[in-house]
C-alpha cells in the first residue's frame, strides 16, 4: 500500500477462501492471477473505475481492496457492494477494516459501503490536495507513473518564489546593464574598463 491507493481488509475464515474466489467472480471481479500465497483479481470498467482483489493465503487469510485513489468516490460504491454481498455468511459477517484498523462494517449489516465511500473520499480528497487532481480509472500499481508521466508542473510556494527572483534579476540587469566583473574575475578581459 503506497500514498496513491487506500486499502481495506476483510479477515477471512480460512475454509472459506474457495467460496470467497467463486462469489467475487460471481459478484463481477475477474481473476488475475495466482500464487502459493496470494489470489488477485480485480474489479474495472475500463472508463469508471479499478478496483484490485487480494486473496493473501497465509500467514494471516485476509480480503483485500486496494483503491487508486484516481478513482471518482463516487463510482467505486456499486462495483464494491456488488463483489462482496455475495460473499459466502462465515466471511461475511467480518468487519471490513480500513489501513489504519478502523471498522466499517460488516458486508452483511448495512452502512458499510457508505462508510467505505466516505473513508475512500476523505483520502482522495489528501491525495488531490498533494499532488492534484487526477482522475483515471487504473490499477493502484501503475498510479505512480501514471502521475509522473501525465503531470504538469504545479506552482507552488517555492516555484513562484523562483519565478520571481528570477524575474527581479532580469529587470535589473535591463535596468542597469550587465554588472562590473571584479579584477579576479576569469571572463575579465585584460585592460578592459568595466
Amino acid at each position: 500500500m503506497g500514498r496513491e491507493s487506500a486499502s481495506y481488509y476483510l479477515t477471512l475464515p480460512p475454509d472459506t477462501v474457495d467460496g470467497v474466489i467463486a462469489a467475487l467472480q460471481e459478484g463481477g471481479a475477474e481473476l488475475v492471477g495466482s500464487d502459493y500465497t496470494w489470489i488477485d483479481l480485480r474489479v474495472r470498467d475500463p472508463h469508471r473505475y479499478w478496483i484490485d482483489v487480494r486473496v493473501h493465503r497465509g500467514p494471516d487469510i485476509l480480503l483485500e481492496l486496494r483503491i487508486a485513489l484516481t478513482n471518482d468516490e463516487w463510482s467505486i460504491r456499486t462495483p464494491i457492494e456488488d463483489a462482496l454481498t455475495a460473499l459466502p455468511p462465515p466471511a461475511a459477517h467480518e468487519p471490513l477494516r480500513d489501513e489504519d484498523g478502523n471498522e466499517l462494517g460488516a458486508p452483511a449489516g448495512d452502512g458499510w459501503s457508505r462508510r467505505l465511500e466516505e473513508d475512500y473520499g476523505r483520502r482522495r480528497a489528501a491525495f488531490v490536495e498533494r499532488i492534484g487532481d487526477f482522475t483515471a480509472p487504473l490499477s493502484a500499481d501503475h498510479v505512480y507513473m501514471f502521475i509522473h508521466q501525465t503531470r504538469w508542473r504545479r506552482d507552488d510556494d517555492a516555484e513562484l518564489q523562483w519565478k520571481r527572483e528570477r524575474e527581479i534579476s532580469r529587470i535589473e540587469q535591463m535596468w542597469e546593464g550587465e554588472p562590473e566583473l571584479p579584477d579576479y574575475h576569469p571572463d575579465k578581459l585584460p585592460g578592459d574598463g568595466g
